[in-house]
């Protein structure tokens, strides 16, 4: 083989584990993103928009349409206690974040509804998934191939 053959092969091997290895991490990080992070969540259709607030230790989570709400939740333990507990009467939401899945859950009334966002990258200020699973209590469940965005705020 020649020189010049070997030099190409070596930086084509260099680019794939480089990528290779900046996608995998990206890919399963979701899990350090989110906790003590504000992101903003807008709807597939694009017109509406919610506000997460994610607990910093702990598997709790504020879900509200409220900016304001959800950057209160995140100002300390005790705020984000108080925000959760009022915002608590439209149902208590939990979620979980493993390897490359984020998972919201909404208890409510006895009934538990569930998304799930599969194939996240934690890109950045970003979470983008390219698409999730829903289960909701009484309406149904699906798998929606949309990709989703979560910018973060704070």
């Amino acid at each position: 083989m020649q020189k010049k053959n070997k030099i190409i092969i070596a930086i084509i091997v260099v680019l794939v584990v480089i990528f290779g290895g900046g996608y995998f991490y990206a890919s399963h990080s979701v899990a350090r993103h989110v906790p003590g992070h504000v992101y903003q969540y807008t709807s597939v259709s694009g017109n509406q928009s919610a506000y997460m607030t994610f607990a910093k230790s702990g598997d709790e989570v504020v879900v509200t349409p409220s900016k304001s709400k959800a950057l209160k939740a995140n100002d300390s333990q005790s705020d984000f206690e108080d925000v959760y507990h009022s915002e608590s009467k439209q149902g208590t939401w939990n979620y979980s974040a493993k390897g490359s899945k984020l998972t919201l859950s909404k208890s409510q009334d006895g009934k538990v509804s569930l998304w799930q966002y599969n194939h996240v990258l934690a890109l950045g200020k970003k979470l983008h998934s390219s698409s999730f699973t829903y289960q909701i209590a009484n309406a149904g469940q699906g798998v929606d191939h949309k990709s989703t965005s979560f910018k973060q705020i704070e």
